[in-house]
């Protein structure tokens, strides 16, 4: 059987084996003048296996939010394969809360992962009375901090 010859161009077996680098190595720990960097990661379920088009323009959603947070967001990273985004900001108290609501404001599908950012509400008020009070009266603190820290603005 005759092969019919391909039309794109022979690439080296090694550029097309080599893994990307990992995100360990990519993400930094430290703010240029060496302050500590806090991070989070958003889980975007069928990201990877949506259009080249929709996925561009949850790329550029999440681009805008993270530019419109100046030098605070360091580094953000999007992962097609994993349906994972990874952004790292100025370890600032409630920063990292504060984007990933205003992420989640622009792409309501995007999940916060490992989050206690959002998750307070999930304690049980029948196991633990007093616990239970204190974090729904930290999570209404949190709600207002960022409220104050996106200037009052509703994404």
């Amino acid at each position: 059987m005759a092969h019919a010859k391909s039309s794109q161009p022979d690439l080296p077996a090694a550029a097309l084996l080599r893994p990307a680098q990992p995100l360990w190595r990519l993400a930094p720990t430290r703010a240029p003048d060496g302050r500590c960097l806090a991070d989070f990661m958003m889980l975007i379920p069928g990201l990877g296996s949506r259009s080249e088009l929709s996925r561009a323009r949850v790329t550029a959603l999440i681009r805008e939010v993270c530019e419109s947070y100046g030098e605070q967001v360091a580094f953000a990273d999007i992962n097609y394969r994993l349906n994972v985004l990874w952004v790292s900001v100025a370890a600032e108290p409630g920063l990292a809360g504060c984007v990933a609501h205003s992420i989640r404001g622009r792409v309501p599908e995007a999940l916060l992962v490992g989050g206690q950012l959002g998750a307070v509400g999930s304690l049980a008020a029948a196991d633990q009375p007093r616990r239970a009070g204190f974090w729904r009266r930290l999570w209404r603190l949190s709600r207002r901090a960022t409220l104050c820290l996106d200037g009052g603005r509703r994404d």
